[in-house]
């Protein structure tokens, strides 16, 4: 059993979409098709927002919060997380693209649930509630802006 504090899991999750956005980015390099291209050059940029605003948090965080010890934590392997995801190597269009992006969403929403109910201080559950919410907010508007994208 791994025992970490809530700086390292938000660390964990700064480097997740880190590791999200050159995936995307790299991606997109490859891509002949243009909406292929346009599709994952957004989610690389969205994937660097959330990685920013993520490192935004842990410089203003309360020192407390940030150093609570999570009991019975997962290990925080973001390399097999990432495997799990598919690389689009055979994406054939904009969908199958979503399709690896509402995977990389519902495996950080999962994580963000499991974490605020497991949660040992009232402070702690808020975090994790709160980011599985943005979480799904983030999850609507990439299927939205996708969507469009599709369109046209």
């Amino acid at each position: 059993m791994a025992f970490r504090q809530v700086k390292d899991l938000l660390h964990w999750i700064v480097d997740f979409h880190d590791q999200l956005a050159r995936q995307y980015a790299r991606l997109a390099d490859e891509q002949a098709d243009e909406r292929m291209r346009m599709t994952l050059t957004f989610l690389a940029d969205r994937e660097q927002r959330m990685r920013e605003a993520m490192t935004r948090y842990l410089e203003d965080a309360e020192p407390n919060l940030l150093e609570t010890w999570l009991i019975d934590s997962q290990d925080f392997g973001h390399p097999r997380v990432l495997e799990r995801l598919p690389r689009c190597m055979g994406c054939r269009d904009v969908q199958d693209i979503l399709a690896n992006v509402m995977t990389a969403h519902r495996t950080l929403k999962d994580m963000y649930q499991l974490r605020a109910e497991l949660a040992e201080v009232p402070e702690e559950a808020e975090l994790f509630q709160r980011l599985a919410e943005h979480q799904d907010a983030e999850a609507r508007l990439q299927t939205r802006d996708i969507a469009r994208l599709e369109m046209y």
